[in-house]
This record gives structure tokens, sequence and C-alpha cells, in this order.
């Protein structure tokens, strides 16, 4: 679990950086946004901090989605250098 919170707060990170906040749509912020604030809640207490709240699966399926982005960012830098 800790593995996977630090993958995704890298992501979150490298999107932030390179795009800024708003490149992410609301729903994928909100969720972004509380795993950079705690890094050691697993994915169900993402779901209930969200208003409103939505399962695990459903956290799970928003972080796939921004390492999606992430990677397609990397391969977006890689390929101009």
């Amino acid at each position: 679990t800790v593995a996977a919170a630090n993958i995704q707060a890298d992501d979150i990170e490298y999107i932030f950086s390179t795009r800024g906040k708003g490149y992410l749509s609301e729903e994928l912020l909100k969720v972004a946004e509380i795993r950079l604030d705690n890094r050691e809640l697993s994915l169900s207490d993402i779901g209930e901090m969200l208003e409103p709240p939505i399962s695990r699966s459903g956290v799970n399926h928003r972080f796939r989605k921004i390492s999606e982005i992430a990677k397609k960012l990397r391969a977006e830098s890689s390929a101009e250098e």
C-alpha cells in the first residue's frame, strides 16, 4: 500500500509540475490532493473523504487514470528530447 501510494504521489507531482493542477479534471484533482496530503490512507479511506463518498474501486479507477496521464506526459517529454 505504501509503495503504491508513493507511485501515485510521484505521478501526481509530475503532472502538477509539468502541467499544473488545472490539467486534471475536478474528480481526479480531488483524489490527487487527498493522496498528496495523506500518503498513508487506503483507497477506501480516500473514497470516504470524498463528497459524495465513492467505493474503493472507484478511487482505484481514478488513480489508474492519473497514472495513464502521467505515463503519456512522460512519453511526450521523452519524445521531445
